[in-house]
């Protein structure tokens, strides 16, 4: 569950960070920042063999990762609309993740010798 909160805490501070950060190296910074704990929490995620979330929180964790690169992308409605797309597919990710994980359990099938 922990690591589902992370998801959705990541989610949302990406959907609000444009209102907050004062300049595009701050932006920047944000993105990694982000992009690197999106990409942990993916590999936590895959771990519990939570597939699809694993790889939607690894597509948006990169592409926010990358953005940070890009300064063209680091204000203005850029800066917004990569926020809000990205911050809504972590959030998506996130919330779809908490609960129980229905595991398959089988019987061992019998040894043929």
């Amino acid at each position: 569950m922990a690591k589902a909160l992370v998801v959705v805490v990541l989610g949302v501070w990406m959907m609000i960070s444009p209102a907050v950060i004062p300049s595009p190296a701050v932006a920047s910074w944000n993105s990694w920042i982000v992009g690197v704990l999106g990409v942990l929490s993916g590999l936590r995620f895959a771990r519990d063999h939570r597939t699809w979330q694993a790889g939607l929180t690894f597509i948006a964790s990169a592409c926010i990762f990358v953005a940070g690169f890009i300064p063209r992308l680091q204000a203005g409605d850029q800066l917004i609309g990569r926020s809000l797309i990205f911050g809504a597919l972590l959030f998506v990710a996130g919330v779809s993740s908490f609960g129980h994980h229905h595991e398959e359990v089988r019987p061992a099938s019998p040894r043929l010798n």
